[in-house]
């Protein structure tokens, strides 16, 4: 009897840090539903913006972004940001072509409304040395009055 009185406080600290592990390994995967393709926030979001040929949004915020090089030289950049919902669509509009709208890539949960979010798809005419030949978008409403950007472009 007195193991078992013993063994309460480690079976404690274990189940403990069995918990700390586990939402340590779930909690990234949380913040992203995609699961895939989120930022580490390792660029300046200026400079890949820039480089995606995109204007940052007036009041954009929460900006993370990344710039990756793959094996060929080909530059690509990732990102993501918040802003004002109601702003999104003079900001899109800002684009010196407009995006054309395309579905939405999946896995979708099984309530998903293809209207709750946009996704655009962007080829530049005119290539520009340093700059990405095209990008792509997906726009989605947050709770309350924002938009979570998501954008990728090379």
């Amino acid at each position: 009897m007195v193991t078992r009185g013993a063994s309460k406080p480690v079976l404690g600290v274990v189940v403990a840090l069995a918990v700390a592990v586990g939402a340590a390994v779930l909690w990234p995967a949380a913040e992203d539903p995609d699961g895939t393709d989120v930022p580490r926030g390792t660029a300046d979001c200026a400079e890949v913006l820039a480089f995606a040929r995109m204007a940052p949004p007036a009041g954009s915020r929460d900006g993370r972004c990344d710039r990756t090089a793959a094996a060929d030289g080909r530059t690509g950049v990732l990102g993501t940001f918040r802003m004002e919902h109601v702003d999104v669509e003079a900001w899109v509009a800002s684009f010196p072509k407009t995006p054309e709208q395309v579905a939405c890539p999946g896995p979708h949960p099984e309530n998903y409304d293809p209207e709750s979010e946009g996704c655009f798809a962007l080829t530049h005419d005119v290539p520009q040395p340093g700059r990405a030949a095209g990008l792509r978008l997906r726009i989605t409403p947050e709770v309350g009055t924002t938009a979570k950007v998501r954008f990728d472009a090379s």
